[in-house]
């Protein structure tokens, strides 16, 4: 983990307005408890620290954090936000070098704090200990700057601080969807012009006050402690977000709007009327495509306002900004969205325009109020942006629009991994996957970066595997993050939360399975990592994971009817009595765990979850397996032992995956449940909205995209990654041919439209198709074994914390030529593909340049 902050040099701060209860003691919060004190939602406030330097800065370290998030002004230049998101209990703090910013003379350090007031899908309120005394917010601020005269200077957040809370931004909005920020109203006359800058005047501020009372001597002799935000900081150790501006790509329609001034800020853009753009209220639009000196000339009607709508060249994560020049008064409302309705459609609506059509859809939009003059305003967080709607209100006289985008952002990935074969709509795939994740990857792994933001802990261990592949070492510190996060999150049973951190309320639903992919994910970055460090903090987590699910098994060693949220994925499967499923992935977390437990010498942990893991598979194998159609059932009842008729890909896929069914079993189970006649998708609403018809006695449950995921490796396990890849161009192809440049959430575009957990092909290209898999923790040692399937060729990175590891392959009429080269430190172990035999002594190799030749074995 990072380094913590055990000695702060500097207390927190915040507005003099917000008093502090002064009344509250140890004696109270022993006898009732913590309650959460309400000082309002949805407030911005301005901070200000003067200080004058004697010489050019030879070193400046600043530290911040706040409760809520915030924006860093050095000398008026913008400099960073945060914090990254994290649990009240492990606070992170952001470190940046503000030396390049400073200069002799005066200097000032403004912050722009945002306070939610309420849990987000990345934000948790605190709920207790030092929110009674102080309420929500506060800021965080140690610097340290040394001259190069040698004057040692330190800016703390202390008394010395100005402060103002910011009433241009209208408190009262709505939020702009589950979990979400609220929106964004805001008049650019009440905000105080340049006050970022050194030369601000802020003597009519406020002060601040420090939050810090210290106990009275009573208290303070029985050993309380004065209570202050934030008991333990931690030092952030991811890097910045990439930040590169992006235009619109083509407008798409103009529009005059009936304006309806009585609709809500959530629903008024999206709900007006709209009707033909009466000549002469646009000039020059294509001008707000691109910066420059030109500019788009919009004048509204008493009765007409003006709305454009505008594309993007495919989806991006990223802040809306809009650049004006304005007379002042003027109303400009921007939405943005990753699509709008009946974009897919065979028929495309007469009106394109941005809609809210159920409550998956969110409000992502800002509406500003123009002061007079050249301005410009930003989101203040980023969302999914592929299509923006410009509606400019109140502007009889004309206002120009210089210019319209979004700030891309994203973690700084590096594109170190690579695959090509002869099958162009596979390499296509794989880096549309590539981006889709990239897309998914901020301060956290996301499962989207429009409708919610959140880390869910399933969702990594596919973002996880296909990050590994893509991007190599440079996703590691988000991945070491994503491991932490989930085990803070942890409840006294020992579950982990469904996403964390962010607006799970603690003890409302869970789903119990993504404990077992969390388990899986510290598995596969113990081994892309070799970094025993984090695998041993964090393996008490897991084990206490597991030790819920242990209490769970019944006589038979079975789980039954578990609580909570069921959830495996959007597909309906059986899931009542003993489900197959989730015993099947008990045994494959135990597995993982135990070999884990083996690379962490702790050899009893190892023998104890192995065993266990054998005792699961001997029952499903006694009570699942259904001889007359050679397949494993979903359902079996626990009292009576009925088996229920219901198959699953998902079952059967678990019990080859985790070496549950006996291999001489596998051929029929496989060519049941990818029997394209049987094989269907079943209805999930609102993800998976239409499936179709199904006969428990000869159907089989499709997985859809998120469990695929581990239906594809198990089919590869058995050597059939030719059914694989069938599947995967089956499933992906639509999705591609209808235009998708981003991997969906389900194979229809019915919820969101740029998903990681649906990123699964580009792993199993990597994998399976180049062959590359390491069996041992840091990329020690490694598996070759290429799937060529149906393909003639391939050749492919897969980037490691050893180095690049590159193949090429390339089909023979009765032989397969493989080349490998292998970094220092590495060595990988041969396994020829199925029908191929390797020739004596190449199945063992060392660092270098190898090629190995596989020939096709007689019948």
């Amino acid at each position: 983990m990072a380094a913590r902050t055990a000695i702060r040099r500097a207390p927190f701060i915040w507005t003099p307005r917000q008093e502090i209860n002064r009344e509250l003691g140890f004696r109270h919060l022993l006898r009732d408890g913590p309650v959460r004190r309400e000082d309002g939602v949805n407030r911005w406030l301005l901070f200000r620290r003067r200080f004058s330097l004697t010489a050019a800065a030879a070193q400046a370290s600043l530290d911040i954090t706040v409760d809520g998030r915030y924006q860093l002004f050095i000398n008026g230049a913008r400099t960073g936000r945060g914090p990254v998101r994290s649990t009240p209990h492990y606070q992170r703090y952001d470190i940046y070098d503000i030396a390049p910013l400073l200069r002799p003379g005066e200097n000032v350090i403004a912050v722009l704090v945002h306070v939610y007031g309420v849990d987000t899908a990345w934000y948790e309120t605190v709920k207790g200990y030092w929110q009674p005394f102080y309420g929500d917010g506060g800021l965080y601020c140690d610097a340290r700057i040394r001259c190069q005269n040698n004057t040692v200077i330190d800016i703390l957040s202390d008394a010395s601080w100005r402060s103002q809370i910011c009433a241009a931004w209208r408190q009262d909005t709505p939020r702009a969807g589950w979990g979400q920020d609220f929106i964004e109203d805001f008049d650019a006359n009440k905000l105080p012009a340049d006050w970022t800058a050194v030369d601000f005047d802020d003597a009519a501020w406020d002060g601040v006050q420090v939050l810090r009372i210290p106990p009275e001597p009573n208290d303070r002799a029985k050993g309380w402690r004065a209570p202050e935000p934030f008991s333990c900081l931690v030092a952030n150790d991811l890097p910045p977000l990439a930040e590169t501006p992006v235009t619109p790509e083509k407008i798409i329609a103009q529009y005059a709007v009936t304006p309806s001034p009585d609709m809500a800020i959530d629903r008024r853009l999206y709900d007006e009327v709209l009707t033909g753009l009466p000549p002469g209220l646009v000039e020059n639009p294509t001008a707000l495509l691109t910066p420059g000196p030109e500019a788009t000339l919009v004048r509204t009607l008493p009765d007409r306002d003006v709305s454009l709508f505008l594309a993007f060249d495919k989806i991006r994560s990223g802040y809306p900004f809009i650049e004006i020049e304005a007379h002042g008064g003027e109303i400009i409302e921007v939405g943005v969205s990753e699509t709008f309705a009946g974009e897919f459609d065979a028929q495309q609506p007469e009106q394109p325009r941005l809609t809210r059509v159920s409550y998956l859809d969110c409000a992502h939009l800002f509406r500003y109020t123009a002061r007079p003059g050249a301005q410009r305003f930003e989101k203040f967080e980023w969302t999914a942006v592929r299509y923006m709607q410009i509606t400019v209100r109140n502007a009889p006289n004309g206002v120009k629009i210089r210019h319209a985008g979004a700030i891309h952002t994203h973690y700084p990935l590096v594109y170190g991994g690579a695959y090509d074969c002869n099958d162009e709509f596979l390499n296509r795939l794989w880096r549309i996957g590539r981006y889709t994740v990239q897309e998914c990857t901020h301060d956290a792994w996301e499962d989207c970066p429009g409708r919610e933001k959140r880390q869910w802990i399933g969702d990594g261990i596919v973002h996880y595997l296909a990050a590994a592949v893509a991007f190599g070492p440079s996703s590691q510190p988000v991945d070491r993050k994503f491991l932490y996060d989930g085990a803070m999150s942890q409840r006294p049973d020992g579950l982990m939360q469904m996403f964390a951190p962010g607006d799970h309320y603690t003890n409302g639903v869970i789903i119990p399975d993504f404990n077992l992919h969390w388990v899986g994910a510290l598995y596969h970055y113990f081994l892309h990592t070799g970094d025993e460090v984090t695998a041993e903090e964090l393996f008490p987590a897991a084990e206490r994971a597991l030790a819920w699910f242990e209490r769970q098994l019944g006589a038979d060693f079975l789980l039954a009817d578990l609580p909570f949220w069921h959830f495996i994925e959007w597909a309906d499967i059986g899931r009542e009595g003993q489900s197959a499923v989730i015993n099947a992935m008990f045994v494959g977390a135990l597995q993982m765990a135990s070999e884990t437990a083996g690379w962490l010498d702790m050899p009893r942990q190892q023998k104890r979850y192995a065993d266990l893991a054998a005792h699961i598979a001997a029952a499903l194998n006694a009570r699942h397996w259904d001889d007359q159609r050679q397949v494993y059932v979903d359902m079996v009842d626990p009292v009576t032992g009925e088996r229920r008729e219901r198959v699953s890909q998902h079952a059967n896929a678990a019990m080859i995956l985790w070496d549950i069914a006996p291999p001489a079993r596998w051929p029929a189970m496989i060519d049941y449940i990818t029997d394209p006649a049987r094989a269907k998708l079943t209805s999930v609403p609102p993800i998976v909205m239409h499936g179709e018809t199904f006969d428990d006695n000869c159907d089989v449950v499709e997985a859809n995209t998120y469990f695929s995921h581990f239906v594809y490796a198990a089919l590869a396990k058995a050597g059939r990654f030719d059914l694989a890849l069938a599947a995967i161009r089956r499933n992906y192809k639509p999705m591609l041919d209808q235009g998708a440049q981003t991997l969906w959430e389900g194979y229809e575009p019915s919820a969101s439209l740029c998903h990681a957990f649906s990123a699964s092909p580009v792993y199993q290209l990597s994998a399976h198709s180049l062959g590359v898999q390491p069996t041992s923790p840091g990329f020690r040692h490694f598996r070759l074994a290429p799937q060529p399937a149906d393909l003639s060729h391939a050749r492919g990175v897969y980037p490691t914390v050893k180095g690049d590891i590159a193949v090429e392959w390339r089909r023979g009429k009765r032989d397969l030529e493989v080349s490998v080269t292998i970094p220092d430190g590495a060595e990988g172990d041969v396994i020829a593909p199925l029908g191929y035999e390797t020739a004596p002594g190449e199945t063992r190799l060392g660092p270098g340049v190898h090629v190995i030749k596989f020939k096709e074995m007689k019948p």
